[in-house]
């Protein structure tokens, strides 16, 4: 007894199949998450070593190099890049996606333990740390108002910062324009030069002055009392008193050589938001969860308990969030499924021109759809683009399966007196090909397991989300549907014609087309060799269409990197950041909200900065956010002394998101500078290759001390205490920790530090005094003088050489941009340098090659499906001619529509290689069917292809018009959602078309061929 028997026969049994699915898709979808893309966990690490005072070519040399070398013996390490500041040397390692971070991470602390005794005496330890690439915040607020910056600063960290951070889902909230209160003390060279006081007696005045010690415990008798030694100023006004040093009977005081205030940390950061000075708030969520629901409840504390509590004149505006883009994609998504999901009952209803055959069929819908949910949730996943874009694709996949069924069982009750026996013997007749056609499809998805890079983990949920609902419609079909229809779809509804013209044009087709396939039969090889010639003229458009990773996406926001020369200082940098916005100020119809900063990430560079735009929704505004980045480039092209570069949002977080980056990396780093100059220089002559940022600081100003070390030995100075002096009253030096009493729970820096405008030219620096052997003060400038020099600001390498590093938005396609990068650099770059890709640019390379792989594999593995099926060698090949015919519409579509070859539309093309065969399954099915019963193939083909004709165009047409909307959507994320859609239905309506006169012709030719052999 086969399935379809069972359930027609015990329909309770059909109905709680269905049950258990929607039970469980349903709980599903209550606890599932939503997110932008899938989670990407990319194992990251890195090794931070810091030597104060160290230049970046002795970071390079000394700690660098070795720490590189150490760790690139580790297994599964995809690329290693460095950079060596002043003071710090930051490595940071990124390994295969598959690679496990805690063994890693394991592995490389190793390494750099052995390493330890070859690293300089005096580093801090080297630290091993997780690079959280999903870490960048997924909203940043701004806190603005007739407030000083410490005012703002305070209330952001003790009170805004904390409030948030108590939010369940918020990991961490990151400061922007950040600079913490601290006690200054303001030193007057001057006067300390009169009173004989230098650098050194400020530190040994703070060490004994200023000080905490244990005092222990009083005891006696029963009880007992603490000694407190706080020996420390808790007032500024007391701090003013600190004796710095005792001379001729009279006590210095800190107040007689130095202005304290109560200010802030050095001005190296700042923020500004909706172009007024702010305090940026950014909210990191914890790994994997879900972003729509933190962000919402993040504004549900501000709505209900921060802002009401605001002290007047303070004001909290959201200036970025990532959970709108999200949630009009998913609503797009939505709609797009409830569309297709009336679309495709509609095609159904036309074709069958029964409601209950309506009903029948689009009940596969929801409980396919429910059973890929309820898997989603097992599985981990989110609703995402990814996901959501294959439930899709489902709605026209699993009602296919149903309609076979449901149109056999519909003409053999035509034939049959009891309703039940003809569900029997209809269902019984397909299930063959009902099953043949969903392994076929579900064969299509097995390579994706194989796929490496990012593309790989993108397609991994979404194949599993379409394999799951095939096998789920798979079932359905062979239980649901017939049972359905040996109980409520009776001969009445047969026999009924509500549209006696949708018929009469049924009929009619299916005459002509019998009249077309005698004429196709007749000339065989003619019709094959024409079909051959439009195969051939896929070549063309596969040239002529445009490639790239991703197409650009209109979410309503990018950000704009800008960067002044090398040597600016942070009035200059900011003075450009505010021409810069007053560029952006002219966009301000299409603009939400702006949020600026300077100084900001690891690096810290008073010379490059930073601004989000979050633009006003789609449906709000005249121009795209293409237009709009192209309007805006030109027009900060135009700006003298800094360069910005508008940029769309990175798909890995974190990260830039210019579509084109790529590193020259080779021995040496002068080389690489002048190579990378030249190349740069000829990039920028070629039209379309964009504003292009190359990355490399090797041209800082620098003041070389150079000391006369026998004179300054002669007065007893060593070299330490002339680098200490300097860097002291230079640089600044944090000299001990201030808390007010009774305080705010709190620790404060004393920093000391040369008053404002000390040092203007290097004739400044002969204000420095030291103390000598003898106790009397010299001034430095009897043994030492400084030179000019350009020097590294940061030493940049990559796969353990030095690196040049480029980034570019190019208006050409990305597979051009890079086709002129390797053509330029062929005839200008040495054998031993070479170019390293980086980003959707590396991804781009590996994408072609993945696709090529999955359509091989695939290709043999629906082979072997149907092959085993078939229990034909030879059959499986007549059945697969319907992929070179989809191809071709898929990728004429593409160029037509003006959507390039990316990674969705990559994917829409693999899918029609299982989704086209069924079409075929059907035809060769039946034709089979009939030769088994005696009749010739010519006969058995006239007989079989009419009749699968109706079944073959619903089920086309069902798919077609499910991935309409999609195709052709305006939503959000239709720049992604339609390009895979295209594809698709550009190769269903050619390979449908095609199928029915191809693969009769090819049948019948090849059946001759074999008994020609066989004689």
């Amino acid at each position: 007894m086969t399935l379809p028997e069972i359930s027609i026969r015990r329909h309770v049994f059909a109905w709680m199949i269905s049950f258990i699915f929607i039970l469980f898709g349903y709980i599903g979808y209550q606890k599932i998450g939503v997110d932008r893309f899938p989670m990407i966990e990319f194992p990251v690490l890195s090794v931070t070593t810091t030597l104060e005072g160290a230049n970046p070519e002795i970071i390079d040399s000394s700690i660098t190099n070795l720490i590189e070398t150490a760790v690139n013996t580790v297994t599964g390490i995809e690329s290693i890049k460095s950079q060596s500041s002043p003071g710090v040397s930051v490595v940071t390692i990124t390994f295969e996606l598959d690679k496990d971070i805690e063994v890693a991470f394991n592995e490389v602390q190793s390494k750099v333990s052995q390493l330890s005794r070859r690293l300089p005496d005096d580093i801090v330890p080297p630290v091993v740390r997780k690079v959280e690439t999903n870490a960048s915040p997924i909203m940043w607020l701004g806190l603005t108002g007739d407030r000083t910056t410490q005012q703002l600063n305070l209330y952001a960290s003790n009170i805004l910062k904390k409030k948030i951070e108590t939010i369940d889902g918020v990991g961490e909230v990151r400061l922007g324009g950040r600079r913490d209160r601290t006690i200054r003390v303001n030193l007057d060279l001057e006067k300390m030069a009169s009173l004989n006081v230098t650098a050194d007696d400020l530190k040994s005045a703070f060490r004994k002055e200023h000080i905490q010690l244990p005092g222990g415990y009083l005891v006696r008798n029963q009880s007992e009392k603490m000694f407190k030694l706080d020996l420390e100023f808790h007032k500024v006004k007391d701090l003013e008193n600190l004796v710095v040093s005792y001379r001729d009977k009279t006590s210095i005081k800190l107040k007689d050589i130095s202005d304290i205030e109560d200010g802030l940390t050095d001005y190296r950061q700042i923020a500004r938001y909706n172009f007024n000075p702010s305090i940026g708030l950014g909210i990191i969520k914890v790994a994997n969860s879900n972003t729509v629901q933190i962000i919402d409840k993040v504004k549900e504390k501000i709505d209900t308990e921060i802002r009401p509590n605001l002290p007047p004149g303070l004001n909290l505006g959201i200036s970025t969030d990532d959970s709108i883009f999200i949630k009009e994609m998913i609503k797009s998504l939505i709609d797009h499924i409830i569309e297709g999901t009336l679309l495709a009952a509609l095609v159904v209803f036309i074709f069958l021109q029964s409601i209950r055959s309506t009903f029948i069929i689009s009940a596969a819908i929801p409980i396919s759809l429910f059973g890929a949910i309820a898997v989603m949730y097992f599985f981990g996943y989110t609703f995402n683009s990814m996901t959501l874009l294959a439930l899709i694709l489902l709605i026209g996949v699993v009602v296919d399966d149903a309609i076979v069924v449901l149109e056999n069982i519909f003409r053999h009750q035509r034939m049959e007196k009891n309703n039940i026996e003809a569900a029997i013997k209809g269902s019984r007749e397909v299930v063959f090909a009902v099953l043949a056609s969903s392994l076929a499809l579900i064969s299509i998805f097995a390579p994706v397991i194989y796929m490496d890079g990012i593309i790989g983990k993108f397609f991994e949920s979404f194949a599993v989300v379409v394999t799951v609902g095939i096998i789920v419609s798979l079932l359905v079909s062979l239980t649901l549907t017939p049972m359905l229809c040996s109980r409520y779809l009776n001969k009445q509804d047969a026999k009924k014609n509500y549209f006696t013209f949708l018929n009469s044009f049924f009929e009619k087709l299916e005459q002509n087309y019998k009249h077309s396939l005698q004429y196709v039969l007749k000339h065989r090889l003619k019709i094959l060799l024409i079909t051959l010639l439009i195969v051939l003229s896929s070549g063309y458009f596969f040239k002529a269409a445009k490639k790239e990773f991703v197409p650009e996406t209109d979410e309503s926001r990018f950000t704009v990197t800008f960067k002044t020369p090398l040597g600016s200082n942070m009035d200059y940098t900011v003075s450009k950041l505010i021409e810069v916005e007053s560029i952006i100020q002219k966009y301000d119809s299409d603009i939400a909200s702006v949020f600026s900063s300077v100084g900001l990430g690891s690096r810290g560079q008073v010379n490059r900065g930073y601004i989000s735009i979050r633009l006003k929704e789609k449906g709000e505004r005249e121009r795209s956010q293409t237009v709009i980045m192209g309007l805006l480039k030109k027009d900060l092209a135009s700006l003298s002394g800094v360069r910005a570069f508008p940029a769309g949002v990175s798909i890995a977080r974190g990260n830039r998101s210019e579509k084109l980056q790529f590193s020259l990396i080779g021995p040496g780093i002068e080389n690489v500078s002048s190579l990378a100059d030249q190349l740069n220089e000829k990039l920028s002559l070629i039209d379309g290759m964009g504003n292009i940022d190359l990355d490399l600081q090797l041209n800082l100003p620098q003041m070389i001390l150079d000391i006369d070390r026998d004179k300054a030995a002669s007065f007893g100075i060593s070299a330490e205490q002339i680098a200490d002096s300097i860097s002291i009253l230079s640089n600044g030096y944090d000299i001990a920790k201030y808390n007010d009493d009774p305080g705010d729970g709190q620790r404060y820096e004393i920093r000391v530090k040369a008053k404002e405008g000390s040092f203007e030219n290097i004739q400044d620096l002969n204000k420095i005094y030291v103390r000598s052997k003898s106790g009397e003060l010299v001034r430095i400038d009897n043994f030492t003088k400084f030179k000019e020099k350009l020097g590294p600001a940061i030493i940049g390498r990559e796969e353990l050489q030095y690196a040049a590093n480029f980034y570019t938005n190019p208006s050409i396609p990305l597979g051009e941009a890079i086709d002129n990068i390797e053509n330029i650099s062929n005839q200008i770059i040495p054998s031993e340098y070479s170019i390293k890709y980086s980003g959707q640019a590396k991804e781009f390379g590996k994408t072609f090659s993945n696709i090529i792989f999955i359509f091989s594999l695939a290709t043999i593995l629906l082979y072997m499906v149907l092959s085993s099926l078939f229990n034909s060698f030879f059959q499986p090949f007549i059945v697969m001619l319907a992929q070179p015919l989809a191809i071709i519409g898929g990728v004429f579509l593409l160029w037509l529509t003006g959507n390039s070859l990316n990674i969705y539309s990559m994917i829409g093309l693999v899918l029609l290689v299982g989704l086209v065969a069924k079409n075929s399954i059907l035809l060769v099915d039946l034709t089979n069917h009939h030769i088994q019963e005696g009749k010739k193939v010519d006969e058995a083909l006239i007989l079989a292809c009419p009749v699968r004709l109706r079944p073959v165009l619903m089920t086309s047409l069902t798919l077609i018009l499910a991935l309409l909307p999609a195709a052709f959507g305006v939503g959000a994320g239709s720049e992604e959602n339609g390009p895979l859609s295209v594809a698709i239905i550009g190769g269903m309506i050619s390979s449908t078309l095609l199928t029915l006169i191809v693969i009769p012709a090819s049948y019948s030719l090849s059946s001759e061929l074999i008994r020609k052999i066989k004689t």
